[in-house]
């Protein structure tokens, strides 16, 4: 999917470009990302057998950005840079599961599909985000730069 995403990532999806922690390398990472004004939501999943044995794990991606959070973000609209972060407050985690949640775009019907049991329909999809956004961890791009 890297590749096709390069050239241009479709409706609620980017590619996420950190650098790695202890390489120094460039990292890509394609996510499922929702664009609000200047911030950009993003979670990043626990899948369901972590989230029973260890529910503390933090994906490397996000462990690069800890270390150093400005990125890049290849979004449909163009390339944007920004500086990212988890987010703890309670007023923008509920702004952030709003955009996340309630947002259904075309692909995410075949995400679905692959992920849940029978047609996919805009409520299974909602729900789907909202467990992601629930047992994730939810974090914030705040764009820098306009599109290029």
């Amino acid at each position: 999917m890297l590749p096709g995403f390069l050239v241009r990532p479709p409706t609620g999806f980017a590619v996420l470009t950190t650098t790695g922690r202890k390489t120094g390398k460039q990292r890509r990472k394609c996510i499922r990302v929702i664009q609000r004004d200047d911030r950009a939501y993003l979670v990043s999943l626990l899948p369901p057998a972590l989230a029973m044995t260890r529910p503390d794990f933090v994906a490397g991606w996000v462990w690069n950005i800890r270390g150093n959070p400005r990125l890049r973000l290849r979004m449909p609209t163009g390339w944007f840079e920004g500086l990212a972060r988890e987010i703890t407050d309670r007023a923008e985690l509920d702004d952030a599961r709003d955009a996340l949640c309630e947002t259904v775009n075309v692909f995410d019907y075949g995400e679905c599909a692959v992920h849940l049991r029978g047609l996919p329909t805009r409520a299974k999809i909602k729900d789907l985000h909202r467990y992601w956004f629930d047992t994730g961890r939810p974090l914030v791009i705040e764009l820098r730069d306009a599109p290029r």
